[in-house]
């Protein structure tokens, strides 16, 4: 019976009718079973200092596309093009192509009302900033380092998910990807390649009551001949005058990584959202990071502002101040404008 169930789910899969629905801005465009949205973003980014070259940039077009056919096939794909400069200090307009990305391909089935399975390549649970990082959802330009700085941000295997009904209980998520990542971004974007990567995410809360989560991840890094494993915990608090948010975290290291400086990594951020009209926010972040590789510990301080002129519509203007080591992250002024679509 069940592999007669799963031929139909699957000649539902491409012979459902597709009816269009109207289109609003930032809920995609439903044809039949299928959702169809996703998100762009351009930036710009001055460094003082001279750490590296100012440029504007398509940082992310992102397509998802999503399909609900029964309880147990309901695929979803996000494609992007990413990192497309369109000018360059000191090279020009266009000096380089982007780069096209897979950046979740996988299939979730509804097991019961509360356990949910989804195998394929997907968004790790290491912090809530991780699974909605798309730069039109969250407050600032740029992420801090604690949210995916020498973590899997992905995995590629299985995960199942247990949504509780009791405020006692939390929301628990666990993962495993026995081999590499299933079609990994280019190796100069994201040299440290994961494999063997499990964990688990235990939240308690939501974003309307304020939430607090704990997530452990174990990997092995086949680039660097290492092992790791990152214990983290973050959180979110909306006082309606001002929104806290937070992540702390702590890596123990192994391996014969030559290039290693100490067996650990630390970091954690603070992020404070003011917000000052109905569409108008002010915010501030202070973040530090211990790095395995680096000499000495990075700083950095952030300050800016977003406009969201319309829900999905967001502006963003920052000031980023570094101490330390670089770390990717240069001290300067950032702007971006995102839409979801």
């Amino acid at each position: 019976m069940w592999k007669i169930n799963l031929i139909y789910s699957f000649l539902l899969l491409f012979n459902t009718p597709l009816y269009a629905s109207d289109y609003i801005l930032g809920q995609g465009y439903n044809l039949g079973i299928w959702n169809i949205a996703g998100y762009s973003n351009i930036q710009f980014k001055a460094p003082t200092h001279n750490q590296s070259p100012a440029k504007i940039e398509l940082e992310h077009v992102a397509l998802f596309v999503r399909g609900q056919v029964n309880q147990y096939i309901n695929p979803f794909f996000e494609i992007e093009y990413a990192t497309q400069p369109f000018w360059l200090e000191g090279q020009g307009a266009f000096p380089v192509a982007g780069d096209f990305v897979v950046e979740r391909l996988y299939n979730e089935s509804n097991i019961t009302e509360q356990f949910t399975a989804r195998l394929g390549k997907m968004l790790a649970p290491t912090s809530e900033w991780n699974l909605i990082h798309a730069n039109p959802l969250v407050p600032t330009v740029n992420r801090p380092l604690t949210t995916y700085l020498n973590l899997s941000e992905f995995i590629s295997g299985v995960e199942l998910q247990y949504q509780t009904k009791h405020v006692w209980l939390p929301n628990i998520k666990v993962y495993y990807q026995p081999w590499a990542e299933l079609l990994p971004k280019n190796i100069i974007i994201r040299p440290i390649r994961y494999q063997n990567v499990s964990g688990i995410n235990l939240q308690y809360g939501d974003e309307f009551s304020g939430r607090i989560a704990l997530s452990i991840q174990h990997a092995d890094l086949i680039t660097r001949h290492e092992q790791q494993t990152l214990f983290a915990v973050d959180g979110q608090y909306d006082f309606d005058y001002v929104q806290l948010s937070s992540q702390i975290s702590y890596t123990t290291v192994s391996g014969n990584e030559i290039t290693r400086q100490r067996n650990y990594e630390a970091a954690g951020y603070l992020q404070v959202v003011l917000p000052m009209e109905e569409r108008w926010n002010l915010y501030t972040r202070g973040e530090a990071f211990i790095q395995r590789d680096a000499s000495s510990v990075h700083y950095n301080g952030v300050f800016g502002f977003n406009f969201r002129q319309q829900d999905a519509l967001v502006w963003k203007l920052e000031y980023v101040l570094q101490r330390g080591s670089l770390l990717g992250l240069s001290e300067g002024v950032y702007g971006s404008f995102g839409v979801m679509f």
